[in-house]
């Protein structure tokens, strides 16, 4: 085509890189949009020595990669599941995986859990607090706190099981609630006894009208009977809120795996004993695990409760100042110490102590006048029982007293609806008096900046009336060149020298900032920590006896020498996946995760010698994976 001759050719180089800079911008922008995002949310945040928190980091984008979880002294981080999910827009297809783990704390204290990374995205830090509860001193090793003090309902298990394997209830106290109102919960798992089952998750609640916390790390097992049938059942306990009015099912989900008998096909070996007896002693779960084959099959369990009805916190006779507590409290305030120095602070201590939901008990505390200075208080929750329902929150606060004499500090109020009386109440502090003293002055100090000299010095080379002193006649130090000195070799030597030392620790850094961006990298030295660390609690196990978590760590080991050699998260291989994978070979893993789940939920003993020999077979059989 011709160029038409009223365009110049400036103008048509200039529209020529616009069209290019636009397809550039287009071809580019898919690449954008599936850019990997990670986040990381820990529910909750702060709990008790004996209690766990969940972890879930999830993976958006086409990432395949299991997250890199950092090394952080004092806790420690389980697998307990994950979940996928895909959504297509117009024709783009994005992939979300949510990994979950169990956060469990050796020791009290602050924890910073840095950033997680997977790929070349990484979350924000997370924060977890860990305070003295059952594992704390003064109270038994491995206790958890006390259950709150509430009246289930008689009949824990209403409604028929309808000849259900496995299902999953709710037992709250009440069925009607308050928003913001805070009720201890028991979350049940009913499996018939004798089916083969176990855990992939946490109970998670699926609604967005209440919130769940303090969810108890390890459930209490039982066994009741539910319409004539026999069950095990697993217990949690936590505490739930209502965020909003109106009326919602309580809807929470347990994942698990269920170990299912496959019908044996013609030609395949058959239990030789119920063939030639019929029904026999010999007619047992364990006879047909021996000949025939177990598969596990994912399963979710979820509540079928009706629904809830949630009341708004009413208008009329709202307090001016009430913040959203809601529960039954008292409230008390203290001074320390009880004599001051004006200038100097205090701390004033506000106390509110009862039943009910803390989180949403706030204080502004003492506001500023001409006679007090104060800073915003900080507050810190105390609690007494395990749902975190009855407890004591304090609220600190720095005060400095500007005038001295007899203060008294205000009376404090504080309101909260009572969900029982269905009314507000307010509370009153006593008044506190404090004596401050008037800040002492100091006589001010003459310094001299004049060096001291002997008095025959003075005497000497003190000038007189108007006589200056004389100028300095005596020579300094001569030089053979004038050349200046960034002419001469010494000085570029010097000057070279810290520029290559720069320039070397650039690059080092530069280096080592690759290489743990890099995913690969980081995935192997995160399996090589965890199996060593599998490895040495499993040692441990052995010399204690702890036949359990002997077990447990074992199997732990093998899925990180299994996952680094097939490739996947360790959290996926499960029994299914040895049998898919390993085609009915490798029969002393499959004991070793069967004898895992047995010491878990039933218990077992053995002996040291029966323990010495599974960590051999552990060990042969990690180094024949090194060797593939």
């Amino acid at each position: 085509m011709k160029t038409p001759s009223f365009i110049p050719q400036r103008a048509l180089l200039s529209r020529t890189l616009v069209v290019a800079a636009a397809l550039t911008l287009a071809l580019a922008w898919p690449a954008h949009s599936a850019t990997v995002q990670v986040s990381a949310a820990l529910e909750p945040a702060r709990i008790a020595l004996d209690e766990a928190a969940q972890l879930a980091v999830t993976v958006q984008g086409n990432e395949s990669g299991e997250p890199s979880l950092p090394r952080v002294d004092g806790l420690e981080f389980t697998p307990v599941g994950q979940s996928s999910s895909f959504q297509s827009i117009n024709g783009a297809v994005t992939a979300s995986v949510s990994y979950l783990y169990q956060v469990t704390a050796s020791r009290a204290g602050t924890f910073n859990i840095p950033a997680i990374r997977v790929g070349g995205a990484s979350t924000r830090p997370l924060v977890l607090q860990v305070f003295k509860g059952a594992g704390g001193a003064g109270q038994p090793q491995g206790r958890a706190l006390p259950p709150p003090n509430v009246n289930w309902p008689a009949d824990s298990t209403a409604g028929t099981a309808k000849g259900e394997l496995a299902f999953l209830r709710v037992v709250a106290p009440k069925q009607e609630l308050y928003v913001g109102e805070l009720v201890p919960v028991q979350i049940k798992a009913y499996f018939r006894r004798g089916l083969g089952a176990s855990l992939n998750g946490l109970p998670t609640l699926s609604s967005d009208a209440f919130t769940m916390s303090k969810l108890t790390g390890q459930p209490e097992q039982s066994q009741e009977t539910v319409d004539g049938t026999p069950y095990t059942v697993l217990t949690w306990l936590a505490s739930l809120s209502a965020v909003k009015a109106g009326d919602y099912a309580l809807n929470l989900e347990l994942p698990v795996l269920v170990r299912v008998q496959e019908r044996t096909a013609r030609g395949q070996r058959q239990n030789p004993f119920q063939s030639f007896f019929g029904r026999s002693p010999f007619d047992d779960s364990l006879f047909d695990d021996f000949f025939g084959r177990v598969s596990e099959k994912p399963l979710t369990l979820k509540t079928d409760l009706a629904a809830m009805k949630v009341q708004p916190l009413p208008i009329a006779g709202r307090p001016a100042d009430f913040s959203g507590a809601v529960g039954t409290f008292e409230v008390r305030s203290e001074v320390a110490p009880a004599t001051a120095t004006a200038g100097d602070p205090l701390t004033l201590k506000l106390t509110v102590s009862g039943s009910g939901n803390f989180d949403r008990v706030n204080s502004p505390g003492l506001p500023n006048s001409t006679a007090w200075k104060t800073y915003k208080p900080g507050a810190r929750f105390e609690a007494e029982d395990s749902a975190g329902l009855q407890g004591s929150k304090v609220f600190a606060q720095a005060v400095v007293p500007q005038q001295p004499g007899r203060a008294e500090f205000p009376v404090l109020a504080f309101s909260y609806f009572d969900p029982d009386t269905r009314q507000y109440v307010t509370r009153h502090t006593t008044p506190v008096s404090v004596d401050v003293a008037a800040a002492s002055g100091q006589p001010a100090t003459v310094v001299s900046l004049a060096s001291p000299t002997p008095a025959s010095a003075s005497a000497s080379s003190s000038p007189r009336g108007d006589e200056m002193f004389p100028n300095a006649v005596e020579p300094g130090r001569f030089v053979s060149s004038l050349r200046p000195v960034f002419f001469r070799p010494w000085f570029a030597v010097a000057t070279a020298a810290p520029l290559m030392l720069l320039a070397g620790g650039f690059w080092f850094l530069k280096r080592r900032e690759r290489l743990a961006g890099d995913p690969r990298r980081a995935r192997e030295s995160a399996s090589s920590a965890n199996l060593r660390e599998s490895l040495a609690r499993m040692d441990g196990a052995l010399q204690s006896g702890e036949v359990a978590l002997f077990f447990i760590s074992a199997r732990r080991a093998l899925q990180e020498g299994l996952a680094r050699l097939w490739h996947v998260p360790p959290s996926a291989v499960t029994v299914a996946e040895l049998n898919a994978r390993l085609n009915g070979a490798g029969g002393e893993i499959h004991t070793v995760f069967r004898l895992a789940e047995q010491a878990a939920y039933a218990g077992q003993s053995l002996a040291p010698g029966d323990l010495q020999h599974w960590r051999q077979i552990v060990r042969d059989e990690l180094k024949r994976m090194e060797e593939l």
